[in-house]
C-alpha cells in the first residue's frame, strides 16, 4: 500500500474572511439516519485484492473529516481566531501516488465563523454546504465556493437536497427552496419543526409534504412550490399523530394511542387503507415494503398497497436497507450487534454477515462497514452486499483506529497517530 504524507499544512490559499457575526446557536437533533454498531467482533485477516493509493492528512485533536463528491474536507478549530471559528481545508481524492517526492497541498482553506459544530457536508451547484448545529433551533447553512472556499452565502436552517439539484432549507417556521449558487429563495411556505416530509424516488424529490400538528396537510411541487393538494387528515376527536412517514407516493399516519396506522395517497390525499397494530415504535420503507417496529412484538412487514401483513419477525431491531428483494436487518449477537440478510417476501434469513460498524451511507452508495482485524491491528473494511448475501472484504487498514466514513470509491478513517487516512480504491 502506498502512503503519501501530506506534511504540515502551511502557506495554502487564503480562505474567505469570517463574517461580522457568528451564526445563530443551533442544536436540532441530527436528522440523518446513521447506524453505529459496536466494533466487537474479529475476522480472519485477508489481504486486499490489489494495492490501494492512500494519503495521510494531518489533523488535530477534535477535528472532523468528511468525504463528498471527490473531495475530503477537514474541519478544525481555527488557531488565533475568535471562539467558534473553524478552519476548513479541502483536498482532492488521490488519483495516483506522486513520483517526484512533492507533498500534495490542500486545494484551499477557509475560516468559517460558526457558534455550533459543523456536522454535515453536501456539494451542490458549484458550492459545498456546511450545516452548523448548536444548542437550539435548526442551525445554519453556510455555502462555500467549491473551487476556492470563498463564502458565497449563509442563512438559518437545515439543508435537504436531491440528485436533481433541488435544495430545500428548513427552519422552525418555514421551508424555502433555494438556488444553491446564490442562496436566493425561489419559493417558501410555512411549516412546523416536524412538519416537513419529502417523497423521494430514484434520488429525486417528487413532492414536498407539509403536515401541521392539527392535521392540515399540503402537497407541493418541489420545483415551483405550487400547491397540488390540501386536506385536513385528523378526524374529529382523534388523538394527534405520533409519527408521519412519506414514502413511494404514500402518506402514513401513526396514531399510537389508538393503535392505528393509516395510509393516504399523495395524489389527492385520499385514504387508501387503515390497520390496527400493537403500540408502534417506528415505521420505515424497506425494499418496497413497509417495516413497522412495535414496542413489544418485534416488527411487522406490510404490503404498501393494502396494509396487509406479509410476515412478522422477532429478535431484529430493524431493517436498514433493501436490495433486489432482500433486506439488511440489524439484531443482537453474542458479542454485540450483527447484520443479517432476510428474504423480503417471507422474512426467512438468507445470510448472517456477522458484527460490523456500518459507515454513514446514502441509498445509491455501497454499504461499507468496518470491524477490528483478527491479527496485526487495524480495521477490516467490508462491503455488505445485500443482494448477494455476503460481506466482501475490500481492504485491511493496518493503521486505522476508527471514525470511518465511506464513499463510492474511498474510505476515510482516523489513524492511531491522530491524523486522518484516506484510501482510494476502484471497482
Amino acid at each position: 500500500m502506498t502512503l503519501i504524507d501530506l506534511g504540515e499544512l502551511r502557506g495554502g490559499p487564503d480562505g474567505a474572511a469570517p463574517p461580522s457575526r457568528p451564526p445563530r446557536a443551533a442544536g436540532r437533533p441530527l436528522r440523518v439516519a446513521l447506524v453505529l454498531a459496536s466494533l466487537v467482533a474479529t475476522m480472519a485477516g485477508a489481504a486486499p485484492a490489489r494495492e490501494r493509493v492512500s494519503v495521510v492528512v494531518p489533523a488535530r485533536v477534535g477535528s472532523q473529516a468528511f468525504l463528498d463528491a471527490g473531495h475530503v474536507y477537514v474541519v478544525e478549530p481555527a488557531e488565533g481566531d475568535p471562539v467558534g471559528a473553524a478552519e476548513v481545508r479541502a483536498y482532492a481524492l488521490p488519483e495516483w501516488a506522486p513520483t517526484d517526492g512533492r507533498k500534495p497541498a490542500p486545494l484551499w482553506r477557509a475560516t468559517v465563523s460558526a457558534s455550533g459544530r459543523l456536522w454535515q457536508v453536501l456539494s451542490r451547484g458549484g458550492v459545498v454546504l456546511f450545516s452548523a448545529t448548536g444548542e437550539q433551533g435548526f442551525g445554519e447553512t453556510v455555502a462555500l465556493d467549491l473551487a476556492t472556499g470563498r463564502e458565497r452565502w449563509r442563512q438559518p436552517g437545515h439543508p435537504w437536497s436531491d440528485a436533481a439539484g433541488t435544495l430545500l432549507v428548513q427552519t422552525a417556521d418555514f421551508v424555502r427552496s433555494v438556488d444553491p449558487a446564490s442562496g436566493r429563495a425561489l419559493w417558501s411556505a410555512p411549516t412546523s419543526p416536524e412538519g416537513l416530509h419529502l417523497d423521494v424516488r430514484d434520488g429525486r424529490v417528487e413532492r414536498v409534504v407539509l403536515v401541521a400538528a392539527d392535521g392540515a396537510t399540503q402537497v407541493r411541487d418541489p420545483r415551483s412550490g405550487d400547491l397540488l393538494h390540501a386536506a385536513d387528515l385528523r378526524p374529529d376527536g382523534q388523538p394527534a399523530f405520533g409519527q408521519v412517514v412519506v414514502t413511494d407516493g404514500l402518506l402514513l399516519l401513526v396514531r399510537p394511542r389508538a393503535g392505528v396506522l393509516s395510509a393516504h395517497g399523495l395524489d389527492g390525499l385520499r385514504p387508501r387503507w387503515q390497520v390496527r397494530l400493537p403500540p408502534v415504535d417506528h415505521v420505515t420503507e424497506c425494499g418496497g415494503l413497509l417495516c413497522v417496529g412495535t414496542e413489544s412484538e418485534g416488527f411487522r412487514v406490510l404490503d404498501p398497497a393494502s396494509g396487509a401483513v406479509r410476515w412478522t419477525a422477532q429478535g431484529w431491531m430493524g431493517v436498514l436497507a433493501g436490495r433486489a428483494g432482500r433486506l439488511l436487518a440489524l439484531g443482537p449477537g453474542p458479542a454485540g450487534e450483527r447484520f443479517v440478510v432476510l428474504d423480503a417476501a417471507t422474512g426467512r434469513q438468507v445470510a448472517d454477515l456477522g458484527a460490523w460498524q456500518l459507515m454513514p451511507w446514502r441509498d445509491a452508495d455501497r454499504l461499507l462497514a468496518v470491524r477490528p482485524a483478527a491479527s496485526g491491528g487495524g480495521l477490516v473494511v467490508g462491503e455488505l452486499d445485500v443482494a448477494a448475501g455476503r460481506a466482501r472484504v475490500v481492504d485491511v487498514l493496518r493503521d486505522a483506529s476508527g471514525e470511518c466514513r465511506g464513499g463510492t470509491d474511498a474510505v476515510l478513517c482516523r489513524l492511531r497517530t491522530g491524523d486522518l487516512g484516506v484510501w482510494r480504491f476502484g471497482g
